[in-house]
């Protein structure tokens, strides 16, 4: 009796047994593809159409990509349809048009980072324009990246852009230090070439660089006039200037850059001239006093004495910039003086002497 139990509670634990591992059809192994580029955006400059991305940096499933090691750059070359806007391309209908154009293997991104980029990611490639492409080709561009194991990405969104004949970049660019800002100015570009309805010039766009910072626009929209004042700069630098013309076009054409004018800082503005200057005569001493100058590299002061009836002055002291007053004990009794006062900047320049003022002594024998 007790042997068929346990027969039967065999039985049944291989019945269960079997029906939990049971087996559902094979799914294939999940194939993980790299996301594709988002941000793809496409400009003109000169002869040349620009294109900027970021290589992604995770699969389509989330999980982060080790590597971008090639991008592919592929390309559609239409003619322009006269008065119309440039065609929309889907991924799909890009991909089925498309020629190759180049790839980018991952040892030659370094050579296509921006200055300004943020991370290596960041990449900008070059595309020369043909010159019977301006005026009568548009040109949509996209790309898609591939991983380790030689997996490609979707197609990015395409960008498309009218190849435009470019003016040719301003000349005679010139930068003079001011006190207070730098004056940046040039000469309007000569037409490269002589179409029968140029794009007209919408300004002009200033570029400035400094001791190992990457170039950067100045001006917030195009300039209309051909000069510039660079307000924001530190006397001392030396900086790099170069201007590129703007078409007027959606979006808007730049020209190539410029000649460069460097340009160096220096500091060769003296300090005001102090003000306020007053002397009272004391028994064996002449005090004298002034307002304290305002300008943030102040870094003294001098004292000028003459007796009255000589020429020139002499320094009778060098004082700090914190000082403002002084009393002057070599003087002789009943002999009339006049003195002046001098500020000096941290370069070295010396201000213009202040206002003279008369002081003796006072006698106070009985």
């Amino acid at each position: 009796m007790a042997r068929r139990s346990f027969l039967t509670l065999f039985v049944s634990g291989l019945i269960v047994m079997a029906s939990c591992g049971k087996k559902g059809p094979i799914e294939p192994p999940l194939v993980r593809v790299p996301q594709a580029v988002e941000n793809l955006a496409l400009s003109q400059r000169g002869a040349t159409f620009l294109l900027t991305w970021t290589n992604p940096s995770a699969y389509v499933d989330g999980n982060p990509l080790g590597e971008v090691t090639e991008v592919e750059i592929w390309m559609i070359k239409e003619d322009r349809a006269a008065g119309s806007a440039a065609k929309t391309w889907t991924a799909e209908e890009f991909e089925s048009k498309a020629e190759l154009l180049a790839r980018v293997s991952k040892e030659q991104f370094p050579s296509l980072r921006r200055a300004d980029a943020k991370t290596e990611a960041e990449l900008t490639y070059g595309y020369a324009l043909a010159g019977e492409d301006m005026g009568r080709k548009v040109l949509a561009f996209s790309l898609r990246v591939r991983d380790l194991k030689k997996r490609a990405s979707g197609f990015a969104k395409p960008a498309s852009l009218e190849a435009l004949a470019p003016h040719a970049p301003p000349r005679s660019v010139r930068a003079e230090v001011f006190e207070d800002h730098i004056q940046v100015s040039w000469e309007s570009p000569e037409q490269a070439q002589k179409e029968a309805n140029p794009p007209q010039t919408a300004g002009y766009n200033v570029y400035r660089s400094d001791e190992g910072n990457p170039a950067s626009r100045l001006n917030s929209a195009p300039l209309k006039e051909s000069e510039f004042q660079d307000k924001d700069f530190s006397l001392g630098r030396t900086y790099r200037y170069f201007v590129r013309a703007v078409l007027e076009s959606t979006p808007p054409v730049e020209s190539d850059d410029s000649e460069a004018a460097e340009v160096t800082a220096k500091d060769l503005f003296p300090p005001a001239p102090p003000s306020g200057l007053t002397a009272i005569g004391g028994p064996g001493f002449i005090a004298l006093s002034w307002e304290a100058n305002g300008e943030s590299d102040l870094a003294g002061y001098r004292v000028w004495r003459r007796a009255v009836g000589e020429g020139d002055f002499s320094l009778v002291a060098d004082l700090l910039e914190t000082d403002s007053s002084f009393s002057d004990s070599k003087v002789e009794k009943s002999r009339r003086y006049e003195y002046a006062i001098t500020a000096l900047d941290s370069a070295g320049n010396e201000s213009r002497k202040s206002a003279v003022v008369p002081g003796i002594v006072r006698d106070d024998s009985p």
